[in-house]
């Protein structure tokens, strides 16, 4: 099927394909001024193809086995078509975002478990995100991993779950090797690990998406150690700095027994509140986050934290620092230590 996809788009663009290698063919034949001319005009033919937004990865895979300018054409779509949202597609995504991902409030939260929990904020990166597509087929080595039908960046449900219980397990002081272990409160948030072949069980915790609205790319250009020089430089796809996205973290109760449950809900909402703040302020949530990738700043909006089966009532806050989740974590647990 995607032969035939590739193969009709090509066929499709057959004059321009023919132009480009003709044009490349005469262009070591010209003068500087000559040249000058000849790249102004496959521009204007890369342009032609880009502007119809069909497959750009195609072309610049011909394109690279064909003829000696195929970086031109890579080039031209850095820096003016990876931006993927026109601003009227941009706003139709955020409102099904919003009927994606709940509004956490005191009638969403009524309908769990008793002792249930939910958090949810907005933030906005500090340094760029990184993360690695599923597509093999790409204008870039590095793409940043996008929603499959919309192709916006997204970090996934199971991504904030791996990389947040890889910092609790940093908090419970677990080492990675051997990565299995029986802690029971780990379990009981993010469920068995993969090797558990018996008692199976689900985690507490529900994760949503976070889908961002902007992209960047950023390039590492490695310097020969002799000539101390870049000649291939490697470019990134990236999610850039100070772009927003909304984190939404559910904890449903799956506790039988309401003393047990109550006492569950004190020790892992401790333990949740920390782990998010050390995974958005410390540790990161992206790829290369050893070098300080994928860490928000303290500014974050809509901020709620709300739990059902307590005699306590909470609005949204509007814009907070973190602290404002440790302050209520702490008004919630006193609430449940109260007999």
């Amino acid at each position: 099927m995607n032969f035939e996809y590739y193969s009709q788009i090509l066929l499709e663009e057959t004059e321009n394909i023919k132009q480009i290698e003709e044009l490349n063919k005469k262009i070591d034949t010209y003068d500087k001024e000559e040249k000058r001319e000849i790249k102004k005009e496959l521009n204007e033919i890369y342009d032609n193809i880009l502007c119809q937004r069909k497959e750009p990865a195609l072309f610049f895979q011909y394109l690279k086995a064909r003829v000696k300018d195929a970086e031109g054409f890579r080039n031209l779509w850095i820096k003016k078509y990876r931006k993927i949202l026109p601003e009227t597609y941009k706003n139709a995504l955020i409102e099904l975002e919003q009927k994606i991902i709940p509004k956490i409030n005191a009638a969403y939260i009524s309908i769990l478990p008793k002792y249930s929990f939910a958090i949810q904020f907005k933030f906005k990166l500090a340094k760029p995100y990184i993360s690695k597509d599923d597509r093999e087929f790409y204008i870039l080595d590095n793409p940043v991993k996008k929603e499959w039908v919309f192709k916006i960046p997204m970090i996934s449900p199971s991504t904030w779950k791996g990389n947040l219980r890889w910092t609790i397990r940093k908090i419970k002081g677990l080492t990675d090797k051997p990565f299995v272990s029986n802690d029971e409160q780990i379990i009981r948030l993010f469920g068995n690990e993969k090797e558990e072949t018996e008692k199976f069980n689900q985690g507490y915790l529900v994760f949503y998406p976070t889908f961002f609205f902007d992209i960047d790319v950023e390039v590492i250009n490695p310097h020969d150690r002799r000539t101390k020089a870049g000649k291939r430089p490697i470019f990134i796809e990236t999610v850039p700095k100070n772009t927003e996205g909304t984190f939404t973290l559910v904890y449903v109760s799956l506790e039988n027994d309401l003393n047990k449950a109550k006492d569950f809900a004190k020790e892992d909402l401790e333990i949740v509140i920390d782990g998010i703040n050390e995974m958005m302020f410390k540790y990161g949530f992206s790829a290369k986050k050893s070098s300080g990738y994928g860490i928000i700043k303290d500014e974050l909006n809509s901020c709620q934290l709300i739990m059902n089966g307590i005699s306590l009532s909470f609005d949204e806050i509007e814009s907070a620092k973190f602290e404002f989740f440790k302050e209520r974590k702490d008004l919630i647990v006193k609430e449940l230590k109260k007999d």
